[in-house]
């Protein structure tokens, strides 16, 4: 029973998966290509990166504002469907880059409440479990 259950939900994680991928917007372009034009959301990255370094969860100075304020323009630009996808695809380049599983696990919190924080729906992603691999 208990493996007919996890095929089930390895199945489900695949549809899943193939949904998201399909997933055309009205410009008939799929999530993968609007990150791509939104630059894999290299700002998202930035200020994400920045705020875990610094411990603050808030945008004080006019550098970091700025960087929040691109990174709202960049979820902006994706398709209200895409956004979410984009920022998992985010964390997944993030995880490749970044070496403190600590560190990814605050920018996972952080990321999944960036559409509530640039006032944009879905107000918050889900973010899929990654693996960490060293």
């Amino acid at each position: 029973m208990a493996k007919l259950s996890a095929v089930a939900a390895f199945l489900v994680t695949l549809l899943l998966i193939a949904h998201a991928t399909a997933y055309r917007c009205e410009s008939g372009e799929s999530c993968s290509e609007q990150l791509q034009q939104q630059q894999f959301l290299n700002h998202c990255q930035m200020h994400l990166r920045h705020e875990c370094q610094s411990g603050r969860f808030d945008s004080n100075t006019s550098d970091e504002s700025q960087q929040f304020q691109q990174c709202c323009r960049q979820l902006k630009q994706m398709d209200r469907g895409c956004r979410c996808d984009g920022l998992n695809m985010m964390m997944r380049e993030l995880m490749r880059e970044e070496q403190g599983q600590q560190e990814i696990q605050k920018m996972m919190q952080m990321a999944q409440n960036l559409p509530n924080q640039c006032n944009m729906k879905p107000r918050r992603c889900e973010m899929e479990m990654l693996s960490f691999r060293y």
